[in-house]
């Protein structure tokens, strides 16, 4: 089971315009790619370097993939995929490329993961 804190600041709230206590998880460091497949590699056992190209294979094929249009399945992780926002035409012969105005990576996680966050044990910090 997960463990994350929560500490309270105040801030700026403009829809009650008032200041309130605002709850916000606090940020541990970033896990770089090196330390994960360090870890990764000692619970599977094998060398750093093997998996190492494989971790490099597989963020290649993720990009590729993505980035051609296709929703990528990390199985017990989750869904990545391109997401789009765009203007709404009249009719079909409207429909171009002017319609699109934002593009972005969207992330859907599995069951797994929405149940593991279900499960996160929230600690409030003073």
């Amino acid at each position: 089971m997960g463990k994350i804190k929560v500490k309270g600041t105040m801030q700026r709230v403009a829809m009650f315009d008032e200041n309130r206590v605002i709850g916000h998880v606090e940020h541990y460091s970033v896990v770089k790619g090196d330390e994960l497949v360090s870890y990764a590699a000692k619970s599977a056992h094998i060398p750093e370097s093997a998996l190492i190209a494989c971790t490099i294979a597989i963020r290649e094929a993720i990009s590729f993939f993505v980035l051609n249009g296709h929703h990528v399945d990390l199985g017990k992780f989750g869904i990545f995929g391109i997401r789009s926002k765009q203007k709404a035409a009249t009719d079909a012969e409207e429909v171009d490329v002017s319609l699109v105005k934002h593009l972005t990576v969207g992330y859907k996680p599995s069951t797994e993961i929405k149940k593991g966050i279900a499960g996160i044990h929230i600690e409030v910090v003073v």
